[in-house]
């Protein structure tokens, strides 16, 4: 093997010793001896692996220490010319974000392509991998995941420029673009107490820890204290299709006969209101959040996330990412329109 993919080794196994928390943030790593001792490399090829990361700014020479993992990453200063988006699966409502950010990306002549996240590997791997094959720029959606926040920090010391799409996620170490779900619900809540019947109830997912459903789910409680608020498994539209009718005759009847429902998302206000209207139910309003392709169909009332707004948000934060030594992580919250049907 020639030196050039030895060293390249090298600095990946180090990279992997960094992101399995080895060698820890601000703390050293084995000196150029005992590393050359370690993986029977001459000193010239580990020399040239640590000169690496310390160009890729992974780590640094501290005077009488020698060289350290860097203990704070704001950002990785490189190019927009890939851009990996990952997620658990391309369902309707990150395909109708895909659209738009692919557009609003090959304006600028930057590759984007899609990761489907494996059930098999975890997704902190997944973006390892990229970080591996050289991909800095990373758009999530975690969908009902769950990413470990120390790896999140890992991989920004490693380099990776992260944005969460839909995903209020409170870290130092990656941007967050989110509906403005507060105003979703306040939105929804005025439309059917304007135009719904008494009382009105809350239907939403079972698992709501890892999404923005948990914002909508605490919204609603603070705008209708004393309104109820019913689950649904989580599963894919496929299940919620398939049993919304054992939800129908088994939870809103006989327990609870609400006059108006709110869904907490598109897949759950579609499959309800077609669920009502197979059985005949007309006294039921049904409004939700997400402008799905079938609400119109149907017709129903929803609260359109603006897409086109999310793409330009989050190019514009990879983009400061990848310019601005001093960047800090923001949250922005986006607005979108209530759509009467």
């Amino acid at each position: 093997m020639n030196d050039d993919l030895l060293y390249i080794e090298l600095r990946n196994a180090l990279m992997r010793k960094i992101y399995d928390g080895v060698y820890a943030a601000g703390e050293p790593i084995p000196s150029e001896r005992s590393l050359s001792e370690l993986y029977g490399l001459s000193r010239v090829t580990v020399r040239k692996a640590l000169h690496l990361l310390a160009q890729q700014g992974v780590i640094h020479k501290q005077i009488g220490v020698g060289n350290t993992v860097s203990l704070e990453r704001t950002s990785y200063l490189g190019t927009l010319d890939q851009i990996a988006l990952v997620a658990p699966a391309q369902r309707t409502f990150f395909s109708l974000f895909l659209d738009h950010f692919q557009k609003i990306a090959g304006a600028s002549d930057a590759l984007v392509f899609f990761i489907q996240q494996s059930e098999r590997e975890r997704i902190e791997d997944t973006l390892f991998r990229l970080l591996l094959h050289g991909i800095h720029n990373c758009v999530i959606w975690l969908d009902y995941k769950i990413l470990d926040p120390i790896y999140i920090e890992r991989l920004r010391v490693l380099g990776m420029n992260l944005v969460f799409f839909d995903i209020p996620v409170s870290t130092p170490y990656a941007d967050n673009v989110i509906l403005d779900n507060r105003d979703a619900i306040h939105s929804l809540c005025r439309y059917l107490e304007k135009n719904g019947k008494p009382p009105i109830a809350y239907v939403g997912r079972e698992n709501t820890s890892p999404t923005s459903f948990f914002e909508r789910e605490c919204a609603f409680s603070s705008e209708m204290p004393h309104s109820v608020i019913l689950h649904i498994p989580w599963f894919h539209s496929g299940y919620l299709a398939e049993h919304m009718n054992r939800f129908i005759w088994d939870t809103l009847y006989p327990r609870h006969r609400p006059g108006s429902l709110l869904c907490s998302d598109g897949e759950i206000g579609v499959a309800l209101k077609k669920a009502l209207l197979h059985h005949g139910i007309n006294d039921i309003l049904v409004a939700s959040i997400d402008d799905l392709p079938e609400a119109k169909e149907l017709p129903l009332t929803v609260y359109s996330q603006p897409y086109h707004l999310f793409a330009r948000q989050v190019f514009d934060c990879l983009a400061t990412q990848n310019s601005s030594a001093d960047w800090q992580a923001k949250t922005y919250r986006i607005k979108g329109e209530l759509i009467v049907r």
